[in-house]
């Protein structure tokens, strides 16, 4: 099969495999759909209406008739999958509106209608109901018709259809020409700098936590536009765009040089900052034809999919001098394509430890073997730079992940540092009081799946003696593998915290969480029988999530989790069935077990 087949056949097989996986969620009953988190009954709904017609692109509403705005939506004890940006339809009997979810609370979420969806999101706005409204997850083919562009540019141009299949293929010859180093960081970031100004074609730069990644990135991309370059910054999610945004204008400190092209909600990092520009699109075109741009050095950020020309019109027209494609780990090598199409040299920037990409499994296409950094690190080992210094995490923190996952060559930038010893505790004294900076807590409480109420209120306990010695709130990151937790550790913020602490501090997912740091990391792994999740396991014991959940803190990483988690690792490891990679997690979950700083609690009378 031709490079263009595989290409083609991955496609088409991740949109069948999300259509078969969503078939079979909607033919759950209601109640399971309900328990799993992809579907919210008996809901009351508050509507927001345009006054008039939302763009000029739309007729005026007539008589009674109004366009949605904005949806709140009120619910109890929530204990949905969805997230900020997720798709969803809103129904009651004949009505039913596509909406996105652009705020969610800990009990409730407000949508607004898309721009492609306004004509259909039009209700009679003197008659409608407000109580039993429905959510369900929503299925689409957008990322399939945005590829299948990229596909459709690649098939009208084999001369480079055959360089790419080099390139990926390992067969690539890239070299470096000569140049002095710049003088900018540590050795390793200027060995990293340097490499990527002088490289025939690419170069990869491996950023294990807190080694300065993000920094590297700021210098690499200022130090080319102050040489005229156009470049290109994109990233699986906007999230991490907008950190590398944010420390390239902080370094250019002028909008002119740096524009992010994205929705509103897709913004969050770089609202407050006043040297970047924010447009929902950006053809050459209009960049060459606006004065408020710099016409000589540039930086665009966007996702891959805003140059997956004809199908989005966001960025029509650009070829860059470089991209820079930050988290290569997490991305997908479809998904990498339309950003390596774009660009005459392209820097990737990443960590292969840390969270993988989320594609189809057991396909064998080699588009969906694993991420594009991984598959370029196997194949071009000659053409990495590891940072090897870390400014996060200090003696003691390191400890662990540099043990697991990198071959003890990361080396702390600092000292161990104990700024939280002999707190004024009133809940948690003996874990927010341990003298090691990593602890395990565990425990032998039996909770639901993926929902833990113990773990979720003595998290809150945890947070309220922190917060109660002058931590900032700022300061504290509380993560989960499961949104439902997620939802539990909120509520129980609200009533032993309160809702300041409920809305302000960061409590997400894992994924949410890469790329962040915070001085306090609490993890609750919410799982008190990991057998009864027998089809979910690679996800539980992925160890790259747990290297991520490992090295958030500056000053103490808690780890919370249940003793059956570790004890059925053996089980897991004596299963000679068991997938390859999951019997290496349940490897590096034992060896885990083995290094950290422990500390067991009391069995209370639910025990299981």
């Amino acid at each position: 099969m031709t490079f263009l087949d595989q290409l083609s056949a991955a496609i088409d097989i991740q949109q069948q495999r999300q259509d078969q996986e969503y078939k079979e969620l909607m033919e759950r009953p209601l109640q399971d759909r309900v328990n799993k988190g992809y579907t919210m009954t008996n809901l009351h709904a508050d509507f927001e209406f345009y006054d008039g017609a939302p763009s000029r692109w739309v007729p005026a509403p007539v008589g009674n008739k109004r366009y949605i705005s904005s949806v709140r939506i009120h619910c109890e004890n929530n204990m949905s999958r969805f997230r900020e940006g997720t798709q969803v339809r809103l129904s009651h009997g004949p009505y039913s509106f596509l909406m996105e979810i652009e705020q969610d609370d800990v009990n409730d979420f407000v949508l607004r209608s898309n721009s492609y969806e306004y004509q259909r999101n039009m209700l009679d706005a003197s008659c409608f109901p407000r109580d039993g409204w429905e959510i369900n997850a929503e299925n689409n083919n957008i990322t399939q018709k945005l590829l299948r562009a990229t596909w459709e540019n690649l098939y009208g141009n084999p001369d480079y259809c055959d360089h790419l299949e080099r390139f990926l293929s390992g067969q690539f010859r890239n070299g470096y020409r000569e140049s002095q180093s710049p003088t900018c960081g540590n050795p390793s970031q200027n060995e990293a700098i340097r490499k990527s100004f002088v490289c025939n074609y690419f170069h990869l730069i491996q950023g294990p936590p807190g080694t300065g990644k993000t920094f590297t990135i700021a210098k690499i991309v200022s130090l080319l536009m102050k040489s005229g370059k156009k470049v290109f910054v994109t990233a699986p999610t906007h999230t991490a765009i907008n950190n590398c945004l944010n420390a390239i204008a902080n370094e250019l400190k002028d909008k002119r040089f740096v524009v992010k092209v994205g929705e509103r909600h897709q913004a969050d990092e770089i609202v407050g900052n006043p040297h970047v520009t924010r447009k929902k699109t950006l053809k050459l075109y209009e960049y060459k034809q606006n004065p408020e741009f710099s016409q000589e050095g540039v930086a665009v950020g966007a996702t891959p999919f805003a140059l997956c020309s004809p199908a989005s019109k966001k960025m029509e027209g650009w070829i860059f001098d470089y991209v820079i494609v930050d988290e290569a780990a997490q991305m997908s090598i479809p998904l990498a394509l339309p950003a390596i199409m774009h660009g005459h040299r392209i820097i990737f920037v990443g960590d292969h430890q840390q969270l993988d990409p989320i594609v189809p499994s057991g396909t064998g296409n080699r588009f969906f073997d694993c991420s594009i950094f991984k598959r370029l690190a196997d194949l071009y080992p000659q053409d990495i730079t590891l940072l090897d210094k870390s400014y996060r995490l200090n003696d003691s923190l390191i400890r662990i992940p540099n043990r697991l996952f990198y071959d003890n060559r990361i080396s702390a930038a600092h000292e161990l540092a104990r700024p939280y010893v002999s707190f004024d505790c009133a809940a948690a004294p003996q874990i927010v009081n341990h003298e090691a900076n990593e602890l395990l807590v565990v425990h032998h409480e039996f909770d639901s799946l993926g929902r833990s109420p113990y773990e979720a209120n003595l998290t809150a306990d945890i947070v309220g003696d922190l917060l109660r010695n002058g931590v900032p709130m700022e300061e504290i990151g509380v993560m989960s593998p499961y949104r439902a937790q997620i939802r539990e550790i909120r509520r129980a913020l609200l009533e032993k915290v309160g809702m300041e602490a409920a809305q302000t501090l960061f409590v997400d997912t894992v994924e949410r969480m890469q790329g962040q740091e915070r001085d306090y990391i609490i993890y609750s792994m919410s799982n008190s029988n990991p057998a009864e999740i027998e089809d979910h396991l690679d996800f539980f014991y992925s160890p790259n999530r747990l290297n991520v959940a490992l090295t958030r803190a500056r000053v103490k990483c808690l780890v919370i989790a249940n003793e059956k988690i570790f004890t059925f690792c053996d089980e897991l490891l004596q299963d000679k069935t068991a997938p390859a990679a999951l019997r290496r997690g349940a490897e590096v979950f034992r060896e885990y077990f083995a290094l950290a700083t422990r500390l067991e609690v009391a069995v209370t009378d639910e025990e299981w």
